[in-house]
């Protein structure tokens, strides 16, 4: 096929499109695509240090709320077990609650029978499960016991598992476990 020259219409076509192209620079198209490509992955990596930032926050407040469960659980005495079982039931989701409640009249008889005095602090807490609004958090406790069988305190040691269910902003005990 022969070119068709520049008088004809096909010809001035030709002509307008080689010069256009001649105009067009690849290099701020190309910048355009390489700065698109860069906010992508800036947004992709803010995303993900949003969500990293919230699991360590949801971590430390898992961690925190069943220190405060586990240090009046185990320093739950017979004058202070109203308290200390009114701050548990606080702490605690429904289901657990009324198992709580269920065991709370026999805690408080046997507390006070007994004249049992408790101290304990929380020595270490660290959460090995964290998914989707729950978490399971092992702590380790130190204590001391004391009642009208002992003659003196008794030092003790206590491990136990604790699974928490987060609502709203609150991290709430589901289930308490003694591990060994």
């Amino acid at each position: 096929m022969e070119d068709p020259g520049p008088g004809t219409a096909v010809g001035g076509l030709k002509e307008r499109l080689d010069e256009i192209r001649a105009r067009v620079s690849w290099k701020p198209v190309l910048a355009a695509v390489t700065v698109g490509a860069l906010l992508a992955l800036a947004g992709e990596r803010a995303l993900a240090w949003q969500e990293d930032r919230q699991h360590l926050t949801d971590t430390k407040d898992a961690a925190a709320a069943a220190t405060t469960e586990v240090n009046g659980l185990i320093a739950v005495s017979n004058d202070t077990s109203d308290e200390a079982l009114t701050s548990l039931l606080d702490g605690a989701t429904a289901g657990f609650r009324t198992e709580l409640e269920a065991q709370a009249d026999r805690l408080r008889t046997a507390l006070k029978k007994n004249k049992v005095m408790a101290t304990g602090d929380v020595v270490s807490a660290g959460v090995v499960k964290l998914d989707d609004g729950r978490a399971t958090v092992i702590v380790a406790a130190t204590g001391t016991v004391s009642n009208t069988k002992t003659a003196a305190a008794e030092p003790r040691n206590y491990r136990l598992r604790v699974d928490l269910q987060q609502q709203g902003d609150q991290w709430l005990v589901s289930g308490l476990e003694f591990v060994a």
